[in-house]
């Protein structure tokens, strides 16, 4: 993970802070975790196999990553100091795809997000957090 990216997310996105930071570390994590899963492999291969799909399958795999790491928050609830979800919640809605989409001067495209809507994603943490089960994040790819 290059470190000038919390620059960026502090500077011009205005979520800057350490729980900020270690949302992004224990999101990226939970993408280790979705390849010790063999999910991400499972991913995509659904991908190559419906490429129309290929966006939407990643964006369930974002969002999935979102909650491990509100899963990690909600387990370390003793280590998090005041303000330091908010913060996080900030972050995942600074880094949504309608968010900066609309920051870059074009109008959201949902068929172009890769990474989920601000709320989508402020949601995905918050419930990884509220929970601290993993088990929560299995209801991105339940089909039904």
């Amino acid at each position: 993970m290059p470190t000038s990216f919390y620059d960026t997310l502090a500077r011009e996105l205005g979520a800057g802070g350490d729980f900020a930071r270690y949302y992004v570390m224990a999101h990226e994590y939970g993408h280790h975790i979705q390849n010790l899963t063999g999910l991400a492999a499972q991913v995509r291969s659904a991908q190559a196999q419906n490429p129309r799909s290929a966006n939407q399958l990643q964006v369930r795999m974002e969002l999935q990553a979102d909650c491990y790491a509100g899963v990690w928050a909600g387990k370390n609830r003793n280590l998090i100091e005041p303000g330091d979800m908010e913060e996080g919640l900030r972050a995942a809605s600074a880094i949504g795809d309608d968010t900066l989409q609309r920051r870059a001067g074009r109008q959201a495209n949902p068929e172009s997000f890769t990474h989920g809507t601000s709320a989508q994603r402020m949601e995905a943490l918050r419930r990884g957090m509220e929970s601290a089960d993993e088990r929560v994040c299995d209801a991105y790819f339940e089909m039904g």
